[in-house]
């Protein structure tokens, strides 16, 4: 089985406190490369001849190097898409991103500026998520009007019980208010992190019954689209090795800040650095990893988003670095 896919975590850094972030950015240490070691990882997966590479964190535009790293990427033939909350975007650096990557997604989880602000934990983060889409909306449509290369441009919205009502009014809303938009992708939170908590698995998780709901609803929430943007609705069991959904998910390989490579994406085992071995070397690791007995037994166990939440907390502690296991100690202390 080979990585054909990248998700890139540059850094750790981040303005925002977002309830479900995977990675519990903006509470850890950012972990940001210099700009030539972030270099050195994109040669990394251009040499694996990655077919797609999608750069998250964290904030990836508050790193010095983000737009030489990307580049990298795309003139080597890779699809790259890069995720933003949009709190430092402006028509400069939607330039530079047109230059750069292939896809910009933009996060909005709510129609409302309560229910967004409530689950990014920053007040104002709607209203500039909105003024990024409009600035990205603006360079990519001048771009077009004249011929020269651009983006297409996105909007995530990741689902929870707080916004799962407002997917309906969201859809209209934000495909009318953006011509340029392109999509709109709904998916389900992911226990992963602070989103695999109990507490948060208690309030916000979906339910089994929503989790099956919502792939059902994309015809529904298609129909509700102005201007011709796509609405899909991401089934996101592709994240549970050895289920029928976990095809796609086998082939992703996901990348720490400081160039770390995990065992899989959601879960803190990670295998070493790409900057110190070759990745066909971690790569292998990993894929053993994927087949200890013990880990085979807790991902198959998995059939609801609670038990997937129940599973993520035992790898976490059973095989996070002793940072990890210290942060989720202190994470877990504090929410009690």
């Amino acid at each position: 089985m080979l990585a054909e896919r990248f998700v890139w975590d540059i850094t750790y850094a981040c303005p925002l406190r977002c309830t479900h972030c995977y990675s519990e950015s903006g509470r850890r240490p950012p972990k940001t490369l210099t700009p030539a070691d972030l270099m050195r990882v994109a040669d990394v997966i251009v040499g694996v001849k990655a077919k797609r590479a999608a750069i998250s964190g964290g904030e990836p535009l508050i790193v010095d190097g983000w737009r030489d790293a990307a580049k990298r990427l795309r003139d080597a033939g890779i699809y790259v898409t890069l995720y933003t909350s949009g709190w430092v975007m402006d028509e400069r650096v939607a330039e530079d991103l047109a230059g750069s990557v292939t896809k910009v997604i933009v996060s909005l989880d709510g129609a409302t500026e309560a229910t967004h602000d409530a689950i990014r934990q920053r007040s104002g983060s709607h209203r500039r998520a909105r003024e990024a889409l409009g600035a990205l909306a603006r360079v990519k449509n001048d771009r077009v009007a004249s011929g020269r290369e651009t983006y297409s441009l996105g909007v995530d919205y990741t689902v929870v019980r707080s916004n799962f009502n407002e997917m309906d009014a969201f859809v209209p809303d934000i495909t009318k208010s953006f011509p340029g938009l392109d999509y709109v992708r709904f998916a389900m939170a992911v226990p992963e992190g602070p989103a695999a908590d109990e507490d948060f698995a208690e309030r916000e998780l979906l339910t089994n019954e929503e989790m099956l709901a919502l792939p059902a609803s994309e015809a529904r929430l298609a129909a509700l689209a102005r201007h011709g943007v796509q609405v899909s609705v991401t089934d996101m069991r592709y994240y549970v090795p050895y289920s029928p959904y976990g095809t796609v998910g086998a082939t992703i390989a996901h990348l720490e800040p400081d160039g770390q490579l995990r065992a899989f994406g959601v879960y803190e085992a990670k295998v070493g650095s790409v900057l110190e071995e070759p990745f066909e070397v971690l790569w292998r690791r990993a894929l053993a990893w994927r087949n200890d007995p013990f880990v085979m037994e807790q991902i198959k166990s998995i059939e609801t988003p609670h038990d997937w939440a129940r599973v993520a907390r035992v790898l976490d502690r059973r095989y996070g670095s002793d940072p990890d296991k210290a942060r989720i100690a202190l994470r877990l202390a504090k929410g009690r």
